[in-house]
């Protein structure tokens, strides 16, 4: 297996369109160079592997499926809390609970003692809290980030030509980033950086699709994690499926 860690994501762009089917030609016009740049990059690529066919180091790299994407540094769920709902209180004809005055003489007693009871325990109870303060609570670990909306959303289907991927998570995020591939030849041409929001939660990549396509692309995976939290949490890996017309 030739060693293709070398290869830039200009590169690696080139050799997965190729993969796809592409002529130089027609892959000059998805990533918007010209031929000669895309045949430049071949050459280079083949170079620094040793693979001599342009198309046979596609499939490899194909194979291979790294990030096209990666900075310096199944559909969302949304659970249901149960709510519990209590038994309800016994009553008697008509709704409503009769005693009589001396059956309830007992029961009002009782209730006094407890009360009494009660108020002479949080008075010692203060007392012990006032001798011995309660630690301040330890700060609540850092959670994963989580993709919030992405655009275009799951399932849509959007006009062929240039378009703004982007993906917005539920919290400020590092200026890495990780779009990934599961499938590089669901993987539209997108430019090489995206632009991160002013309030660090989304990131946009330019992007070409063609007609009549399917597409794919996913942010972290269990090998590249670079979206991650200003904490360096790494966000939980999702992916965005849509169609262009």
């Amino acid at each position: 297996m030739p060693d293709l860690t070398r290869l830039t994501d200009a590169e690696r762009r080139a050799l997965a369109l190729l993969a796809q089917g592409h002529t130089a030609k027609s892959a000059a016009v998805a990533l918007g160079v010209s031929e000669g740049a895309v045949n430049e990059r071949l050459r280079e690529a083949r170079r620094k592997t040793g693979v001599g066919s342009s198309r046979q180091l596609a499939r490899l790299a194909a194979d291979d499926a790294r990030p096209f994407d990666a900075g310096p540094a199944g559909p969302q769920e949304i659970w249901d809390e149960k709510i519990g709902v209590g038994a309800p209180r016994p009553t008697s004809h008509g709704g409503k609970r009769n005693l009589s005055t001396r059956a309830a003489w007992p029961l009002l007693a009782g209730a006094s003692m407890i009360v009494v009871l009660a108020a002479s325990i949080g008075a010692f109870a203060a007392l012990a809290v006032a001798d011995h303060p309660v630690p301040a609570a330890a700060p609540a670990p850092p959670t994963s980030p989580r993709v919030i909306t992405a655009s275009p959303a799951p399932g849509a289907v959007v006009p062929a030509g240039r378009l703004a991927l982007t993906v917005t998570f539920d919290q400020p995020m590092q200026a890495g980033w990780s779009f990934v591939a599961r499938d590089p030849g669901l993987f539209p041409a997108c430019a090489s950086t995206p632009l991160q929001s002013k309030d660090r939660r989304s990131f946009t990549l330019a992007c070409t699709v063609q007609a009549g396509r399917d597409y794919e692309i996913g942010f972290n995976n269990d090998r590249y994690q670079k979206f991650a939290s200003e904490a360096g949490v790494p966000a939980v890996p999702a992916t965005v499926r849509f169609t262009a017309r």
